[in-house]
């Protein structure tokens, strides 16, 4: 698909460009952080309501953005989310949730998927974040996405990873 091939260019020529110093924030000073994510069942769905609680508790504020692929079921969606009808022909994003959440200064952006895709690929390289942190990648190419990986305990399990995100960001910063 001619769209795929655009935005695969856009993201290599972003991850040439994002040369640009990234920063680890104290974990008791973080005051706004990102978190994207491929909506695929009500079991990550829960996960993440519970990551967002947890941050939200500890006084931070969360901006949550979810892919939703094609065809998939739309259980209590609380999420600002696209589409794939989203993405125009050329790569070019209509999507008003994912305008507003590449124009948010971010201190941490999270990305909650195991492997990101495309979508998630292109916000990681174009979004204000000072630190991305997502899961573990075996290959150079994936793993430039991040400046924090974390390979969590059990694959495909959201509430481990999630739960060992935080376990780590306190830890890096001082905060068990």
């Amino acid at each position: 698909m001619i769209k795929h091939k655009i935005l695969s260019y856009k993201i290599r020529r972003g991850l040439k460009k994002g040369k640009f110093e990234h920063q680890a924030h104290p974990y008791h000073k973080l005051k706004k952080v990102g978190i994207i994510f491929s909506f695929d069942d009500l079991k990550k769905h829960e996960a993440i309501k519970k990551f967002i609680k947890t941050l939200k508790a500890d006084g931070i504020e969360v901006i949550p953005l979810a892919y939703r692929p094609k065809d998939t079921q739309n259980f209590e969606f609380y999420f600002d989310f696209f589409e794939d009808k989203d993405v125009g022909f050329f790569g070019k994003i209509n999507n008003p949730y994912f305008q507003s959440f590449m124009n948010q200064k971010l201190e941490y952006l999270f990305c909650l998927d195991d492997t990101p895709n495309l979508y998630l690929q292109y916000l990681l390289v174009h979004s204000k974040a000072d630190a991305r942190i997502g899961c573990y990648q075996s290959t150079e190419e994936q793993s430039s996405f991040f400046e924090l990986m974390i390979k969590p305990k059990e694959n495909g399990n959201t509430k481990i990873l999630t739960e060992e995100i935080i376990h780590y960001v306190r830890k890096i910063s001082g905060n068990n």
